[in-house]
């Protein structure tokens, strides 16, 4: 018999000793413990929840495009954009779901970006390499809004671009689309939730494409509600709405954007709508019980120096329009918002978020930057991380 062996039997023996003596004891003729106890179990499951991140406008002009540019040399590539988003990398990876907003549309591999001409109605058409989605795929994000006043500068082409890229970064995305059937597609699944992301623009640089599903346009409040109240149907168990609106560096929502929302909101069951395109904050406030990010302005851009009307530090400026979700009911949904403050360092156009940034150690001419963004913002929106 091994040692082992002889242990195990005498361990055996002891036990049913101790087992029996007990039983004496009591008059008991059976063992005190006849079972093992069953672990506890939960009667009811915890409610569903999802966090969600979803960030201002991409653009990629010079100043960003330089900076990407002088990251990647060296390395054989044209640019490398996520070292510039490396300090908010953390934050955005930790949601459940993280979406940008692409503004401008992507070239092909190796297509030359930059501006491709002015649009008849005003502002340059404009093309972002394709290098900028593997950038943000690389900093965190799942998803995109695709929908806005550029989503049209390089017309059908730029769009097929734009997509395949967000493809090959492994990016899924919404508001514009290569096919009618792909324009109706618009429910993820997080954390097990259904959750149906809708993408609009309220006006476009360029002409409207003859195809209506090429661009997401929100001709009314009663097409959004329909449109949403069809997600619904078809099994969304939440919804937030994206939507680019054109009044630009105010910062409060016009009365025409109030009045907007405030129609959809009254005739469709939506969760949360994050505003683009005025490319400075705005606050954040409830609508017939809908949270509204009336702007989250830029994640990333050249403005803020550029010569002319964007020459406004606020552009320098976004917002992490953070949320949880949390099932109350079946299928019902509350949210709660969570504004973090974002900002571009002038000199790289490194995306910070200063709040949490300045408690580790920077450079000073970046902290003092840091310190003018909150100070710029905290005025704006109320409780600002």
């Amino acid at each position: 018999m091994t040692r082992r062996l002889a242990r195990l039997v005498r361990s055996s023996v002891l036990i049913c000793a101790v087992t029996t003596l007990a039983a004496t004891a009591t008059g008991r003729t059976e063992p005190l413990i006849t079972s093992v106890p069953r672990p506890a179990e939960r009667l009811t499951p915890p409610p569903r929840s999802f966090s969600l991140i979803a960030t201002g406008d991409v653009l990629t002009e010079s100043p960003v495009t330089s900076s990407a540019a002088a990251l990647a040399a060296g390395s054989g590539g044209r640019f490398d954009f996520a070292p510039l988003f490396a300090p908010i990398t953390e934050m955005l990876s930790s949601a459940d779901i993280a979406i940008c907003h692409m503004e401008m549309p992507i070239g092909a591999p190796g297509e030359r970006p930059g501006v491709y001409g002015r649009s008849a109605f005003g502002g340059n058409l404009i093309l972002a390499p394709y290098e900028i989605a593997d950038g943000l795929r690389r900093a965190g994000f799942d998803r995109c809004s695709t929908a806005s006043n550029h989503s049209n500068d390089l017309a059908a082409p730029g769009i097929d671009t734009t997509l395949a890229a967000l493809d090959a970064a492994g990016i899924t995305h919404v508001g514009t689309a290569r096919s009618a059937a792909e324009a109706t597609s618009s429910i993820v699944t997080v954390n097990g939730v259904r959750l149906a992301h809708l993408s609009y623009t309220r006006y476009s640089n360029t002409v409207v494409p003859a195809e209506p599903w090429r661009v997401n346009f929100a001709a009314s409040p009663a097409q959004v509600a329909a449109d949403v109240n069809a997600a619904r149907a078809a099994g969304a168990e939440a919804v937030v709405v994206s939507v680019h609106i054109s009044t630009e560096l105010l910062p409060a929502p016009t009365p025409s954007d109030r009045q907007f929302i405030t129609e959809v909101t009254a005739l469709a069951d939506i969760d949360l709508i994050i505003e683009h395109g005025p490319h400075v904050i705005q606050p954040v406030e409830q609508v017939n019980g809908t949270w509204v990010y009336w702007s989250v302005g830029n994640l990333i851009s050249g403005m803020g120096t550029l010569p002319g009307r964007y020459n406004d530090l606020r552009t320098l400026d976004g917002l992490a329009a953070a949320a949880r979700f949390t099932e109350t009911s079946t299928g019902k949904f509350t949210v709660e918002p969570w504004p973090v403050l974002l900002c571009n360092e002038i000199f790289t156009r490194t995306v910070y978020a200063p709040i949490a940034a300045l408690a580790a150690q920077l450079p000073p001419v970046i902290r003092s930057e840091l310190e003018a963004c909150i100070q710029r913002s905290t005025p704006v929106v109320a409780n600002l991380h």
